[in-house]
């Protein structure tokens, strides 16, 4: 977990609640100004926020909504025929795991969707979800529901929905309570709060609540909200007036002090409109330019009239060019380095470089689950280039050692790394090239080495695409593993340097564009000293052994004899 907050954070806290009139108790009565038709126990959901996450709670489906066919599909025009590009799937994949965090903004979400009754997937209403259930309240966490809520946690990621979230964090809080006001009373569209820490620069402990009314008690707004940590309960954001302070208590005790608190400053306090939500296709990071935004199937929330689609909505944020996407699964700090350039917490300084300060264009944020965890993202124009990016993994904020993924995603391609092992205090090292072909990463001091994944799609989709996993290797401490998967030629290689024999375990999925798989398993590879190996697959049947050289002489491969080595995949 995250270290606790600093003495700046305690400063304020003692701040505001050695106040006196700037700090009234919970019970404050005053003026509601505005307010929606929700309430907690009817509105809200009788489950509270989790972390668990099923396989199943997004899919091919969920997919196309979110990006459309052509950027999802190898072949197919559908949920039902659809052929998953390798990169999509290993994107969501990892998007699940990143998940387990914690809910908080898709429950969020989906509260206000019911509220409104904007629909989702043809249904609007509880009765349609679950038999003979007439409010969200009295909805169980079936299939659907979960499916619901996952879907609108991942909307968290798209630079659509975060850079205009971002914006509403560079109002004051009385501005922010302003345009809620305004929301409230002209029902235009509803807002999904966000809050979050501030330490000398550094963010976190990201959570998101659903804001319902506003009262006004005189020097400051009291916000009710409802917090689905907190099932069927009404909790209350303070905002005073006077210093642009305001404060919450996310904490089992109404009573006790708060955990949360912030100014004008700190930028910590944000709004989401439900709307910025919704539009024909988001883009996905995995997908080139002219396969985005083409048979995508996503509602637009249009409050009041919940059955229409309105085919005119386009795009609140319209971007043109490609991303590259860098995210984490688990806790911990990372930078991103390209061209010397960084975006991200660079532990040689302390420093942190966030959004556009030194990579123009650049987005940094925090994936928030409400449980006091936080998942680094980061978006950036694509630009191909010969230098790679520098990956950064700091664990100079954690208190515990963190167990993470890394995952790159650009047009084309997911990669990454599997079950980092980022101790306290501990830094690592990655290089990837742009065409995310070559990694290499330096090993821990204490040896961990993760697993490195691939996941390629061709230009043309009537090629197969292929999902690659190496692991089982430890090095020595500070030593390198170097792995170049040549795509076009239908090679990969891998090395390591740490002068000792070493064994490998690799599983190689490639996936047909009729949705035919073949897959190749194979376990303690040792075919040679050299450790400098090359795999075949273009040449692979699909089923039997599979050709790989030792370069034992350091003279490359040319002159190196297979070695057939046997398929391990089980019948």
């Amino acid at each position: 977990m995250l270290k606790s907050i600093t003495k700046f954070v305690l400063k304020i806290v003692a701040a505001v609640f050695f106040c006196g009139f700037l700090c009234p108790s919970l019970s404050a009565q005053g003026k509601i100004v505005a307010a929606l038709d929700f309430d907690p126990k009817v509105s809200g959901f009788s489950f509270p926020n989790y972390k668990k996450v099923k396989t199943d709670n997004l899919g091919t489906e969920d997919l196309i909504r979110m990006f459309g066919v052509k950027a999802t599909c190898k072949s197919g025009s559908n949920a039902k025929n659809c052929v998953l590009k390798a990169a999509a799937r290993k994107w969501i994949e990892k998007m699940l795991e990143a998940m387990e965090i914690g809910h908080c903004e898709g429950i969020g979400v989906a509260s206000l969707r019911f509220n409104s009754s904007l629909r989702f997937k043809t249904r609007w209403q509880p009765s349609q979800f679950q038999s003979g259930v007439k409010t969200p309240f009295n909805l169980q966490l079936i299939p659907s529901i979960e499916n619901y809520i996952s879907y609108y946690w991942v909307t968290q990621t798209f630079d659509e929905v975060t850079l205009k979230t971002k914006e509403t964090a560079k109002l004051a809080p009385t501005g922010i309570a302003e345009k809620l006001i305004s929301a409230m009373n002209t029902q235009k569209d509803t807002f999904l709060f966000g809050i979050k820490k501030y330490d000398k620069g550094r963010i976190f402990d990201g959570h998101a609540v659903v804001p319902f009314a506003v009262e006004d008690i005189g020097n400051q707004y009291k916000i009710h909200v409802y917090d689905n940590n907190f099932p069927a309960e009404t909790r209350f954001i303070f905002i005073n007036k006077t210093t642009q302070q305001w404060f919450y208590n996310s904490t089992k005790n109404p009573n006790s002090k708060p955990d949360y608190v912030g100014d004008a400053s700190t930028k910590t306090l944000e709004l989401t409109a439900t709307s910025w939500r919704e539009g024909s296709c988001f883009d996905a990071s995995f997908a080139n330019d002219e396969d985005k935004e083409t048979g995508c199937g996503i509602e637009t929330a249009t409050l009041g009239n919940p059955h229409l689609i309105d085919a005119s909505f386009k795009n609140m944020f319209d971007e043109d060019g490609e991303d590259a996407e860098f995210f984490l699964t688990g806790e911990g700090d990372m930078l991103v380095v390209e061209d010397g350039k960084r975006l991200g917490f660079d532990p040689r300084n302390n420093l942190y470089f966030n959004d556009d300060a030194e990579i123009e264009d650049g987005n940094s944020t925090l994936l928030v689950g409400g449980f006091g965890e936080d998942l680094q993202h980061f978006t950036l124009p694509y630009v191909e280039s010969d230098k790679p990016y520098t990956i950064i993994f700091s664990g100079r904020n954690l208190d515990a050692e963190s167990n993470l993924d890394f995952v790159f995603s650009a047009p084309g391609f997911t990669v990454g790394f599997d079950g980092i092992r980022l101790d306290p205090n501990e830094t690592l090292t990655a290089e990837i090239s742009r065409d995310g072909e070559v990694i290499t990463f330096t090993s821990s001091s204490d040896a961990e080495t993760p697993e490195v994944y691939f996941a390629f799609d061709s230009d043309d989709d009537a090629d197969a695409s292929y999902i690659t996993t190496i692991g089982g290797v430890e090095l020595l401490a500070k030593k390198a593993l170097t792995y170049d998967f040549d795509f076009e030629n239908g090679k990969l290689f891998f090395s390591d340097n740490d002068g000792n024999e070493d064994n490998y375990d690799i599983e190689l999925i490639r996936i047909n564009a009729d949705g035919t798989e073949q897959e190749y398993k194979q376990n303690d590879l040792d075919i040679g000293k050299a450790d400098k190996y090359e795999m075949d697959f273009g040449d692979w049947d699909g089923t039997a052994s599979m050709c790989f050289k030792d370069d034992e002489d350091g003279d490359n491969f040319d002159d190196e004899e297979c070695s057939e080595e046997s398929n391990e995949k089980p019948e």
